[in-house]
């Protein structure tokens, strides 16, 4: 197995909120998962001889995930996400960055982007963000 992955190694599925997802999404193109954190100063005015230098600490973690489906009318993954996007219902989702690699594993509220261009073909295009009514996510597992 190549050490170098490419994208289309990464892997994403979705399924019922509260287990892990099973359902191996494939009408996907891009993927972009986002790790980030808040942060609350920790600065402090020392001797006086010179300026602080500011410092912080991490106080909360923040995720959140895109991606990318063609629009298929027959295609019932992408329609059970916009019907979960449209109900404000969570959604599972698991994310790796290959086949046995590691990622996000928990569930999900979702917003939906769905682009009609006039030359092109029509995309959705769904945020992710994590929610804990039915289990605590993972963030990199």
């Amino acid at each position: 197995m190549a050490v170098k992955k490419m994208g289309f190694e990464g892997e994403i599925y979705y399924g019922t909120a509260g287990s892990t997802a099973a359902t191996k999404i494939t009408n996907s193109q891009d993927i972009t998962i986002t790790y980030d954190i808040e942060e609350g100063p920790t600065t402090v005015r020392g001797s006086g001889s010179s300026p602080p230098i500011n410092t912080s600490r991490v106080t909360a973690l923040s995720f959140s995930v895109e991606w990318t489906m063609l629009l298929k009318s027959d295609d019932t993954t992408l329609e059970n996400l916009r019907v979960a996007a449209a109900a404000g219902n969570p959604v599972a989702i698991r994310l790796k960055d290959y086949s046995s690699g590691k990622g996000y594993d928990g569930d999900c509220i979702l917003n939906v982007n769905h682009g009609v261009p006039l030359k092109g073909e029509q995309t959705v295009r769904f945020t992710g963000k994590p929610n804990d009514d039915n289990r605590t996510p993972q963030l990199y597992v």
